[in-house]
């Protein structure tokens, strides 16, 4: 079994934002494969959203989590669009997209990224989408389901940290407050200028550790730390009581949890309550992975989302 640390390393290199991959044109039934460092954008409610795409068929909507972009699902983009057409968006504030300045005032909320989601489904005049969505992807793709059912086909998330659902037990409350008391401290160390502690204390956040700051390539810090202004604005909004659980009850949306086998306790006993709670739901655990889950079990990742979505 591979250590923690092991874990962490792997996940970083491989989804940290190393990069797009070599141009190529490929085909597939005589349509054309976009490269993934084929970039394009599109204008949506006052923003450029830029994002890559890649495949034909049914769209997959892949929604990354905070201090990242669209790199986070360099591993998914091959494998998925074999079968589908698979776009990878940079979300509001993330990178190359217009970012904000150190100190400027701006809304991160779930519901502000749900709306540009629904933006962006419309822009591409796409009918419907599967969507993926990680960490706060996952909630943002949540959100969108419950407010646009109709637009959502399936819906994947990876660990959303969705505080109603655990709340009001001894048990869930203390790691909630655990979980803010970690989040307000690197909010703290963002104002004093210290971003690089910053970035170090997201991952004890979301991981419980940061020895993977020390091991990765500075290539790999560098992208945290493009992308750190809207994971400040996430860590001091502390929107993740904003899905209640009578909508989680009433959402019918077929969807698909999947939790690691080594994340932290806070995150894996909301993907626990959200299978307890949501419909049409099941729960599917990663083996060899924490918090990390598409960059550090990519494989067995994308064969339960294809796995997932091709039943639908």
């Amino acid at each position: 079994m591979k250590t923690t640390i092991q874990l962490f390393l792997i996940s970083f290199l491989l989804i940290g934002g190393v990069g797009c991959k070599t141009p190529k044109t490929v085909t597939k039934n005589q349509t054309e494969i976009v490269s993934v460092d084929q970039r394009k954008s599109v204008e949506i409610r006052g923003e450029k959203i830029h994002y890559i795409e890649q495949g034909s068929g049914e769209p997959i909507i892949l929604v990354h989590g905070a201090i990242g972009d669209y790199n986070a699902w360099n591993l998914q983009m091959d494998t998925l669009s074999q079968k589908y057409r698979v776009i990878a968006l940079s979300r509001r504030y993330a990178s190359p997209n217009r970012q904000p300045a150190f100190d400027d005032s701006f809304d991160c909320t779930v519901a502000l990224h749900s709306k540009d989601l629904v933006a962006f489904i419309k822009s591409l005049d796409l009918p419907f989408a599967h969507l993926v969505g990680h960490s706060y992807g996952a909630m943002i793709a949540l959100r969108t389901a419950i407010d646009q059912p109709n637009l959502v086909k399936s819906l994947v998330l990876g660990e959303p940290a969705v505080e109603t659902i655990i709340s009001g037990s001894v048990k869930g409350d203390s790691l909630i407050a655990d979980f803010r008391l970690n989040a307000n401290m690197a909010v703290s160390l963002y104002k004093d200028g210290k971003n690089e502690e910053t970035v170090r204390q997201f991952l004890k956040t979301v991981l419980g550790s940061d020895d993977a700051y020390d091991i990765v390539p500075q290539v790999v810090r560098n992208g945290w730390l493009q992308n750190l202004v809207e994971g400040v604005c996430i860590s001091e909004t502390q929107d993740l009581a904003s899905i209640s659980r009578e909508e989680l009850r009433q959402m019918e949306t077929h969807t698909l949890l999947i939790k690691g086998e080594y994340s932290p306790e806070y995150l894996a006993l909301a993907s626990d309550s959200l299978n307890v709670v949501l419909p049409n739901s099941k729960l599917k655990l990663l083996p060899n992975a924490s918090h990390g889950l598409q960059g550090e079990n990519p494989g067995e990742f994308n064969s339960i989302v294809l796995d997932f979505i091709g039943k639908q």
